[in-house]
């Protein structure tokens, strides 16, 4: 069984050339990104719902399964109309032009804790791509009578929205006090098994 965690581990969060595996979609039913950021004296918080990935778990060899997903920047809601406007235009994520937030791994590596796992990758946001490394946790496994039907990934980090471009207009006066520079990014990954490849 632990095996089967570590394999499934480093199908969410490491990535190389394709090979043979199973592959997994990423249920956006169940799949959420929540952000929380200062905004003026308070912290406001939001989610995304609109996620889409693909995965790919090669069981007798996990360095090479990979992983990539997005997020749409337009399925933001804070539950606030006016503030998701504001959040979605040009002055903050510019959803408009820069559509999607992504991430495609590249390797990975064990930490100290079970079934959690550093993950390098590229994200890109605001049209600007770093390499970032993300700690990903193997929440849970399911299965079925067949064996591995899907598993649960926990993405917990955070970003400085200034890293990619984020440093509002000039016409917000002293912006930089009113909306805090770090954003805190848990993303809920579930993932469930499609087709098997040969």
């Amino acid at each position: 069984m632990l095996k089967l965690l570590a394999a499934i581990a480093i199908l969410a969060v490491a990535a190389t050339s394709a090979s043979a595996g199973d592959v997994y979609v990423v249920d956006k039913t169940r799949s959420e990104a929540r952000f929380e950021v200062r905004y003026f004296y308070q912290r406001i918080t939001g989610k995304m719902k609109d996620i889409h990935g693909a995965l790919l778990l090669d069981a007798t060899n996990p360095g090479a399964s990979s992983v990539t997903f997005s997020i749409v920047v337009d399925s933001l809601d804070t539950g606030s109309a006016g503030l998701n406007q504001q959040l979605r235009s040009a002055y903050g994520l510019n959803a408009a032009k820069f559509a999607k937030i992504s991430f495609r791994s590249t390797s990975i590596s064990k930490t100290a804790r079970l079934n959690v796992y550093h993950v390098a990758g590229e994200l890109t946001l605001h049209g600007v791509t770093r390499r970032v490394t993300l700690p990903v946790e193997v929440v849970r496994v399911v299965q079925d009578g067949e064996g591995l039907a899907g598993a649960w990934f926990l993405v917990r980090t955070t970003l400085n929205r200034k890293d990619y471009g984020i440093t509002w207009n000039s016409l917000l006066d002293r912006a930089d006090l009113l909306v805090g520079d770090d954003v805190k990014l848990t993303v809920n990954l579930v993932a469930s098994k499609t087709v098997a490849t040969p």
